[in-house]
């Protein structure tokens, strides 16, 4: 067990307990990509990375016509939340505990190279839940630019210290906070795993290669939900005996 990783900075890398989960997803994900896109690699190690090269003559609309559909189907066929989940089981088991609730949608990511529209600097928390764990998981090798940046717990709060002495300094707050932020390596095989209250977001892809990965969120049944509706985003994934007992027992005081 030793291979446990720690949250105390508000995040980390770690590998795949075990990798074939997220090599059999791939592939998946990279059937419907070369299906809908009409991908001309057969191999998705290449295909993913050379995505942007078939689609740079498409217009945006259609463009994001094709992707919706593809999250549609990589949603509707693949069981993402569970297979990421088993792949990263003993850490997300030994930080959320027993009884785990997981996002009902997939997330998923295209940034070609040059897209001038990567994630802005922000954090989940509010409105997500501070008590849930995002779970980023590259479909190919992400380095540089290609990867995305993340504050520590500290950094952080430094971040929005800096914020709160000048609060309409949004273009000095971002300089600031990315002053503080790394950007670790995460290869296909590995995840990201944070917290919802660490400060992240991406460069300009300037890397010739396109990135493509997945989020999704973790929580505990029992751990506070934020703004959002819990029911309406997330579902179990796995209930405890004890809670599923408890669960029974509230319904039945109810009926009376």
């Amino acid at each position: 067990m030793s291979n446990l990783i720690s949250l105390e900075k508000g995040f980390a890398v770690v590998d795949a307990d075990e990798p074939s989960y997220l090599e059999n997803l791939r592939k998946e994900i990279f059937g419907l990509t070369r299906d809908i896109f009409k991908l001309p690699d057969s191999e998705p190690e290449a295909g993913l990375n050379n995505f942007h090269q078939t689609t740079q003559g498409m217009s945006l609309g259609e463009l994001n016509k094709l992707r919706i559909e593809l999250i549609q189907r990589i949603t509707a066929e693949c069981n993402v939340r569970e297979v990421v989940f088993k792949a990263f089981e003993k850490n997300l088991r030994h930080l959320l505990g027993p009884d785990i609730l997981a996002q009902k949608g997939t997330n998923l990511v295209l940034q070609p190279p040059g897209d001038p529209n990567p994630s802005e600097l922000h954090r989940d928390a509010p409105a997500n839940s501070p008590y849930e764990l995002v779970v980023w998981v590259p479909l190919v090798n992400c380095y540089g630019t290609k990867a995305m940046y993340i504050l520590d717990v500290d950094n952080t709060e430094k971040a929005f210290a800096h914020l709160d002495a000048n609060p309409s300094d949004w273009d000095g707050f971002e300089k600031y906070a990315k002053s503080l932020s790394v950007t670790p390596p995460v290869a296909f095989g590995q995840a990201l795993i944070f917290y919802t209250g660490c400060l992240h977001g991406s460069e300009i892809n300037g890397e010739n290669e396109t990135r493509v990965s997945l989020n999704i969120r973790y929580k505990n049944l029992f751990s506070p939900s934020g703004l959002k509706n819990q029911l309406q985003f997330f579902s179990p994934l796995r209930i405890s005996d004890v809670a599923r007992l408890g669960s029974l027992l509230e319904a039945r005081e109810l009926q009376r």
